[in-house]
């Protein structure tokens, strides 16, 4: 009988222990996740191509050219047409501005949401369907672009 008690503890032992197998296997692949989803957004075209050494001095130029042109290259993104600086397009997969002539992408990006939330510019596109705009706003050129962005799209930070 002790025997069987015994045997029953350490089955429950062993049974308790893989479930801190399992997370720390998922544990594990959201890292890699994460880790793959930074390098991804650091890539040439990306919006933190900035934090690059190698980009660095690059984006920042491109920033200083960007910011003196005018903002009127239409766009189509997630159902609403958006105006953004000549000479650039957005990326497919970010959302972000990138340079046509250059291909260095640049920390102005948008992203289509079902809420509305004050902290954010964002533009209606329908009923409960929104636009938002993220942008670095301690870097003042990228403040510059990106009120520019704001004010010619009608994007707004409130909810009404």
């Amino acid at each position: 009988m002790i025997k069987r008690m015994i045997i029953l503890i350490i089955m429950g032992l062993t049974l308790s222990s893989c479930q801190l197998f399992t997370e720390a296997i998922k544990d594990n692949m959201y890292r890699v996740e994460l880790a793959r989803e930074r390098k991804e957004l650091s890539k040439k075209d990306g919006p933190g191509a900035i934090v690059v050494d190698k980009y660095k001095e690059d984006v920042e130029r491109v920033i200083q050219d960007i910011k003196k042109r005018p903002i009127n290259k239409k766009v189509e993104f997630g159902g609403t047409t958006l105006l953004i600086p000549e000479n650039t397009r957005l990326n497919p997969k970010h959302g972000n501005i990138v340079d046509e002539k250059t291909g260095y992408g640049i920390a102005i990006t948008f992203e289509i949401t079902e809420r509305c939330s004050s902290v954010y510019y964002r533009k209606k596109i329908k009923e409960g369907l929104y636009c938002k705009i993220y942008y670095n706003g301690i870097n003042s050129e990228l403040n510059i672009i990106s009120k520019k962005i704001i004010e010619i799209n009608g994007f707004t930070n409130t909810c009404k």
